[in-house]
């Protein structure tokens, strides 16, 4: 390696380098969006309007995933060297470790990140359980009938009124409101969209053993109407790059029968495409949810709209 030697304890220090510094600092770009413990940027490695290369820290370790790439344009820091200047693993090392990164870029392990994941989640709570105070159940359900759906008094709803950004947010406790790690929020009145605590799966559960997952919470209450079952539980991922949170949750609910209905678009194929992979190491039954490829649509809410 050019005189460089790598041990195994400098490939540990390495992955836990904090991908975000290095991305912004080392590469130039911005973040355009996060989403609880996902950033998102514009891809380094291709040309796209939208950003979807997202950066994570997972146990640990950064992790980067380019959605709108191949299944390979994933990995950690070595890997997104080795595919930024088309080089080996050697010289991938080489040039990180001849950078002589200074030690604040790297990352307490577990510790650090318990401990910031338990105060993000304490935070959503405290501000979950102020939000009920003054919250509008009328307002909250107008929501959800204005986009053609059913609002389930048990989501637990509320509205949350960001003085500071002066939008007004419709705030989802996830996974449940018994349970809650985050509070996901879309702007009432707009496109703006945010993650407050530490993100995770959605889920509504009715019948224990069927467990409709879908992207959005709007696709899955649309994928009741769609598929005419009020019985089925519903679950979304609230974001593609969550499938893999997908093996801890069925670990858990154990279901039967899986259907799945994932984006009709790139990330929402490759999440697919993953969910698939967890699930076939179950012993539920996978029944994928197509109506929406069908038609031609993104997904089963605007297929829902298209119809009605």
């Amino acid at each position: 390696m050019k005189g460089v030697r790598a041990t195994d304890e400098d490939k540990r220090m390495l992955k836990q380098l904090d991908l975000n510094r290095f991305i912004q600092e080392q590469l130039g770009l911005m973040p355009r969006g996060r989403s609880g413990p996902i950033t998102y940027y514009l891809s380094p490695l291709r040309t796209e309007s939208k950003p979807s290369f997202t950066v994570e820290c997972y146990k640990g370790e950064w992790r980067w995933r380019d959605w709108g790439g191949d299944e390979t344009d994933r990995g950690d820091i070595i890997e997104l060297v080795k595919c930024l200047y088309n080089v080996d693993f050697p010289e991938a090392l080489r040039r990180l470790l001849t950078k002589e990164f200074p030690a604040e870029y790297y990352q307490r392990e577990a510790e650090t990140e318990k401990r910031d994941r338990e105060a993000k989640i304490a935070y959503a709570r405290r501000l979950y359980m102020r939000l009920l105070k003054v919250n509008s159940i009328d307002a909250v359900s107008s929501y959800f009938r204005e986009r053609g759906v059913t609002y389930h008094f048990p989501i637990g709803c509320a509205l949350y009124n960001d003085f500071k950004e002066k939008r007004i947010y419709l705030a989802t406790p996830v996974p449940t409101p018994w349970n809650l790690t985050a509070l996901e929020c879309r702007e009432l009145k707009g496109d703006s969209r945010k993650t407050l605590g530490a993100g995770s799966l959605w889920f509504f559960e009715r019948d224990p053993k069927r467990i409709l997952i879908t992207e959005s919470i709007l696709d899955c209450l649309a994928g009741e109407i769609v598929l005419d079952d009020r019985e089925i539980s519903l679950c979304a991922l609230n974001s593609a790059a969550y499938v893999n949170q997908l093996g801890d949750f069925l670990k858990e609910h154990d279901p039967d029968e899986v259907w799945l209905a994932t984006d009709n678009d790139r990330p929402g194929m490759t999440a697919r495409d993953k969910a698939i992979e967890t699930i076939s190491r179950t012993r539920a039954q996978i029944v994928l949810v197509e109506d929406h490829f069908r038609a031609g649509v993104k997904d089963l809410h605007r297929l829902l709209v298209a119809n009605s």
